[in-house]
């Protein structure tokens, strides 16, 4: 059976780098989610602003892009791309910093082993260059799922009434769930407060101009603090066309020739180590770490291949942080 295309969520920066908890379904093949704090079920989003701080912190050969985007209320998304996400590195080294985009791409929060913050990102699938106007009418809906979220977490639990009137998904009602499990206590009103700050800035046409300082390549660590589905799955099939340059044939194999066998290579030797440790219940993160770690496989590149693997149909999680060969 084919599997069923994630939807693009709308949120915005503040919301998403605030989903620092995550949850895996009990079905096969199902993609690892980010909860935010008010019920959004995050793997695919849909995010817009003004690309900065735009760096290929790798080579020609094998690059590996950093960026920031800033949303229409001033805060950040952080993306990465490399040799395990070609083609949203292929979008990114076609753009320039300071050129408002729209992007699809899939989340992800990561703990490193010797932090106790949690780091959230997105690794884009397609990116395009729009006009301004076109961000202002995203932050719009934006907005619009974001005061959805902040009804439904107030109603949830307290006006049973309510918030069965507000017709809300099933993946909706889900998240709403999950969220209220991850986090028993949330200050809703500092969404009411983002949600007031963005609208104001759109009214007063603020959106073109926000301030920025010096990114380091590293992320900022993640927060403790109506457009339905149909409509978001149209908008990802909007952004994923990317204009190109056309490049001689020798540039191609020159640029991504060494990286394309290169990541062939190291999938197989994640595979087989998976294969290896597998002891029936899949292998847990952690210990596929320390084990391919040894063949020069370090955190983040990991956690792409991983990524590629499960996109390919070629291992699942049977639950949580664990790994198995399909």
């Amino acid at each position: 059976m084919a599997q069923r295309r994630e939807p693009g969520v709308l949120v915005l920066a503040k919301e998403l780098n605030g989903a620092i908890e995550k949850h895996v379904e009990d079905r096969e093949y199902s993609p690892t989610y980010l909860i935010s704090e008010i019920g959004g079920k995050l793997s695919r989003v849909l995010i817009g602003g003004v690309l900065d701080q735009l760096e290929n912190r790798g080579s020609e050969s094998d690059p590996f892009y950093t960026a920031r985007v800033i949303d229409p209320n001033g805060d950040f998304y952080y993306l990465q791309a490399g040799q395990y996400n070609p083609e949203g590195a292929a979008a990114l080294s076609k753009l320039e910093n300071g050129v408002p985009i729209l992007c699809v791409g899939k989340v992800r929060a990561r703990t490193p082993e010797d932090s106790e913050r949690t780091y959230v990102s997105v690794q884009p699938e397609s990116v395009r260059a729009v006009p301004m106007n076109e961000i202002n009418h995203w932050a719009i809906k934006a907005c619009e799922e974001l005061i959805k979220r902040i009804n439904a977490t107030k109603a949830y639990g307290t006006d049973d009434d309510q918030y069965n009137k507000m017709n809300l998904t099933i993946r909706e009602k889900d998240g709403m769930k999950l969220a209220k499990d991850f986090y028993p206590t949330v200050a809703v009103e500092n969404y009411s407060a983002l949600l007031y700050d963005c609208l104001t800035k759109l009214a007063n046409g603020e959106t073109n101009s926000a301030e920025t300082t010096n990114f380091t390549g590293e992320f900022e660590p993640a927060n403790t603090t109506s457009v339905n589905e149909e409509e978001a799955s149209e908008n990802i099939e909007e952004t994923e066309e990317v204009p190109v340059e056309e490049e001689s044939k020798e540039e191609v194999v020159e640029k991504e020739e060494q990286p394309t066998l290169e990541s062939s290579d190291n999938e197989n030797k994640i595979l087989e180590t998976i294969k290896k440790l597998d002891e029936g219940d899949g292998i847990y993160y952690d210990d596929l770490g320390i084990a391919v770690s040894l063949e020069g496989i370090d955190g983040p590149m990991l956690d792409e291949i991983l990524d590629s693997l499960t996109d390919q149909g070629l291992i699942f999680q049977p639950r949580f942080n664990h790994y198995k060969e399909a």
